[in-house]
């Protein structure tokens, strides 16, 4: 039996990802230039970081009891292509409509040895700041290969978070983040310190990780104890997120990439799971939580539709000079873009994952205790 959906953390995903189409609608000639400033507008990698912890989360509360005691290779198969029929379509749509626009772009040339490393989402895997794969191409893609080596460990992860050998995963992480820092400081430049920790997946795993322990803590933690304080942890939480984000010009290298944003993330996580106060019953009105299964494809199509955007206004010669003018090329394109992502969603991206899912059941019987996860 499917688990009860956590709605505020679907309505949740619409505001981070908002978040990221702020940072990248700067693209548009001249709004930089008004809002560059502000960090709200600098704010895209606050929500990448809390997708990263809701991911370990909801993977946890969703495949907890199917890895809980053991690994077999027919559960992780199944996993893999689950997690692979989620993000890989949507993923190919958005690189094929930024194919062209790289071709083309006077502004970033295509470095064509990435073709190959974003077709497979490997660029992330890449162990080296350069050639910088990442950087080309549908450039938000990079979150998703950081995903795709986070659902080759999850199976793992979750066996041993939800065991009696749990309490070696922590520390092991921290003493290889440790080393890893350590490398990182004694041999590298200022951009290779940079890439490993923002844009490097191994390294992006510890968030992952916090949302696998924080799915174990609410899987198995007396309920009544953590609701009494669930609307502080949502207050706390934002809070933290927002001081997060305004210190960020001001924070050491190790701190660039999501580790500012983590015990932010983790405790409005948390205060959303147990469903309590204003900002829930908010999140978990049926417009806002279709608005959070969107989010992928927005989070996907929001870049190479903003570059086309940014080339005709090139082609025009025009660019954005008050305030005015500032707000209404960002909601026009927000309401162009999010009505494409729903078609998206719902017209390709989930039609065509559940008919991936079904051919792989139609070969094999579904292992014991396995829940397919269609929204997952």
């Amino acid at each position: 039996m499917r688990k009860v959906e956590l709605a505020p953390l679907t309505g949740i995903r619409f505001y981070a990802a908002l978040l990221v189409y702020l940072y990248h609608v700067l693209i548009i000639p001249g709004m930089e230039a008004l809002a560059g400033g502000r960090w709200i507008f600098n704010a895209g990698d606050v929500g990448v970081s809390f997708f990263f912890v809701l991911s370990g989360f909801i993977l946890t509360y969703n495949y907890a009891d199917v890895f809980r005691n053991g690994l077999s290779l027919a559960n992780y198969r199944r996993f893999v292509w689950d997690r692979f029929t989620k993000i890989y379509p949507v993923h190919l749509a958005a690189l094929l409509m930024v194919l062209p626009l790289a071709i083309l772009s006077p502004n970033l040339p295509l470095d064509r040895r990435a073709l190959p490393f974003h077709l497979l989402l490997l660029q992330c895997f890449w162990p080296s700041a350069t050639p910088a794969f990442y950087a080309h191409l549908n450039v938000p893609s990079w979150s998703i290969s950081c995903e795709w080596f986070f659902y080759l460990l999850a199976p793992m992860a979750m066996f041993f978070a939800m065991g009696n050998r749990r309490f070696w995963v922590p520390v092991l992480v921290v003493v290889a983040y440790a080393c890893g820092g350590w490398f990182l400081w004694a041999e590298q430049t200022d951009s290779d310190r940079l890439y490993f920790v923002s844009w490097f997946a191994p390294s992006r795993f510890v968030e992952f990780l916090v949302g696998v322990f924080l799915g174990r803590l609410f899987l198995t933690a007396p309920r009544v104890k953590v609701t009494t304080a669930a609307g502080f942890a949502q207050a706390t939480g934002i809070a933290l997120i927002v001081a997060g984000a305004m210190y960020r010009p001001h924070a050491g290298w190790p701190f660039l990439g999501g580790l500012l944003y983590v015990p932010g993330s983790a405790l409005l996580l948390l205060g959303l799971a147990y469903g309590r106060g204003f900002f829930v019953n908010h999140l978990s009105q049926l417009w806002l939580t279709r608005l959070g299964t969107a989010s992928f494809s927005f989070y996907l199509i929001h870049a190479p539709m903003l570059r086309t955007a940014k080339g005709a206004c090139i082609y025009l010669g025009w660019e954005v000079h008050s305030w005015a003018a500032f707000w209404a090329v960002a909601v026009g394109l927000f309401v162009v873009v999010q009505a494409a992502a729903f078609v998206v969603c719902y017209r390709y991206e989930i039609p065509l994952q559940k008919r991936l899912r079904s051919l792989l059941r139609t070969r094999t019987t579904s292992p014991v205790g396995f829940v397919p996860q269609y929204g997952g």
